[in-house]
């Protein structure tokens, strides 16, 4: 009987350990506070971590750092370090089979010489080659694909694309993307038909926009152009555009759309594109989205719903308020998963900052082919800290869309941000599918904010998380805020990574202090969770 009483009184004061987020492994590589922070990249059976770095203080000489880890943080060959060429570094990489690519730069401006190394991951043998007779680029991206680097950048305030051969240094220059009024919205790599594509937005005659979908070979020339020149009623436009396979030469289109000038949002797009370059447009308005407003409490949700009734009924599309930009696209077996975010650009100072007219790049969430606004490159050199343009960002609520095969929607839902103030407009939300069971997360501060929901059904909102340690003798005396990142990495599992001073106590009973760069890879279980009894 004592026993079994001292096994309960165990067991009910052990039972909050029992979290939907739980820190399962770790790995550290010491690091100072403030030095450059790693860039990732998934592989099949884990992911690659690199960065540069000064080879000593305050010095220019640097040496290019990289790890091959598993899914379970754990890496045989250690930390490999190759040297770096004098005066230059890491402004681009890229991942293509078994090679990793990174491109360096010479000092910080557009016209500095630039060398791409390709790095073996099974040999771990390095190869650099210099490029010549390249455009002086605000480069924007880059990707190699079967040893042709792909540039794609700024040059005269006009997008360009040119394509590098690494074996013979031949320069192919895209045609149909230089131009004025013409913002390229993204590129992506199509290995399978040893392609790529770029999609392009150009504004025509009397303020209308059309949006191109240009497919290329790897010398540069054109296979095919399908132009969505026919979009939705008069004055309404196409805003952004993701677009995501269907099978080859079979494509989908996301993105948000509003109307002429950009100074409204109607709701959301799809458009399917068969292999003839024929496409059927369906759109979705709040009319479609009855959980839109599930951010919001029960009051406040039932006005905002009686108001976009009564618009409906009078025969106008009600707007969505603010900023609604797609951030992610999934496809499952049963469906398309959105995401997007709901953001109040309160002020800006500097380069506009709404969502049109931005490319959508693939940043560290390369991992996770998520989409990012503005430079990754750009945003890298500032060690991911705050941007140059001086803004003010309230964001509202992130909202979740899953489509059927035939385009119906199965299901919407929200998740408050709870007027999160900031001044970073890239995409910081991440979001998991996993079966029936659907997951949002993001770090504010120094938790990490989970909301979950299941067939649909939003379980719980918003609740928050303290970061972890695994080692019991070890405690957190002070996290880099700005260095912390989550990012979904594969299942359920989450990866958070980030900057921290560590106390912990020696052998000897000495108290030190340890500063590093760490990896936590992070599992949530929505299924834990109990709501608190509303008595």
């Amino acid at each position: 009987m004592r026993f079994i009483l001292v096994f309960l009184i165990s067991f009910f004061m052990t039972l909050p350990g029992f979290s939907q987020v739980e820190f399962v492994s770790r790995f550290e590589v010491e690091s100072e506070y403030f030095d450059p922070l790693f860039e990732m990249v998934r592989t099949e059976d884990g992911m690659i971590a690199f960065r540069t770095i000064a080879k000593r203080a305050f010095s220019g000489e640097r040496v290019f750092q990289y790890m091959l880890l598993d899914r379970e943080l754990n890496t045989e060959l250690g930390l490999i370090e190759l040297p770096v060429q004098p005066g230059y570094d890491m402004i681009g990489y890229d991942l293509d089979g078994a090679f990793l690519y990174i491109l360096f730069q010479k000092g910080t401006g557009i016209t500095g010489d630039k060398y791409v190394r390709k790095i073996d991951l099974v040999s771990q043998q390095g190869f650099d080659y210099d490029l010549d007779n390249l455009l002086d680029l605000e480069l924007r991206e880059f990707l190699v694909q079967n040893d042709r680097a792909i540039f794609m950048g700024v040059a005269n305030l006009r997008p360009a694309v040119q394509v590098y051969s690494l074996m013979d240094k031949s320069v192919h220059t895209v045609q149909g993307v230089y131009g004025n009024d013409t913002q390229i919205l993204q590129i992506r790599k199509m290995p399978e038909v040893e392609a790529f594509e770029v999609v392009i937005s150009r504004e025509g005659p009397y303020r209308s926009t059309e949006v191109i979908l240009n497919t290329y070979d790897l010398l540069g020339n054109l296979l095919r152009e399908v132009k969505v020149d026919k979009f939705g009623e008069e004055s309404q436009e196409i805003i952004e555009a993701v677009v995501v396979e269907d099978g080859p030469y079979r494509k989908e289109m996301y993105g948000s759309f509003g109307l002429a000038r950009r100074d409204s949002y109607l709701g959301m797009y799809r458009l399917d594109i068969n292999e003839f370059g024929e496409y059927e447009t369906r759109l979705y308005t709040l009319e479609d989205f009855p959980n839109f407003f599930n951010y919001l409490d029960e009051k406040a949700k039932s006005r905002k719903d009686a108001d976009v009734l009564k618009q409906v009924d009078r025969d106008k599309i009600p707007s969505i308020r603010n900023v609604y930009t797609i951030r992610d696209v999934r496809k499952g077996q049963d469906g398309t998963y959105l995401f997007f975010d709901h953001y109040n650009i309160i002020n800006s100072r500097g380069a506009p900052l709404s969502a049109p007219n931005s490319y959508r790049s693939n940043d560290w969430s390369r991992m996770t082919n998520s989409s990012d606004f503005l430079d990754p490159i750009y945003v890298r050199s500032l060690g991911r800290g705050r941007q140059a343009v001086y803004s003010e960002l309230s964001y509202i609520s992130a909202h979740f869309v899953k489509l059927g095969e035939d385009g119906r929607v199965i299901w919407d839902n929200s998740a408050t941000y709870d007027d999160l103030l900031t001044d970073y407009i890239l995409p910081f939300g991440e979001i998991a599918v996993v079966d029936n069971e659907f997951y949002h997360a993001y770090v504010r501060d120094d938790k990490i904010r989970l909301s979950y929901f299941k067939d649909g059904e939003k379980i719980f909102d918003n609740l928050d998380f303290e970061l972890e340690l695994l080692n019991e003798n070890e405690r957190i005396a002070e996290t880099n805020m700005e260095s912390l990142q989550l990012v979904h990495w594969y299942d359920r599992y989450f990866l958070l990574t980030g900057t921290q001073r560590i106390r912990f106590q020696r052998e000897n009973g000495q108290a030190s202090s340890k500063e590093v760069f760490f990896f936590s890879k992070v599992l949530v279980a929505g299924d834990l969770f109990e709501p608190e009894d509303p008595r």
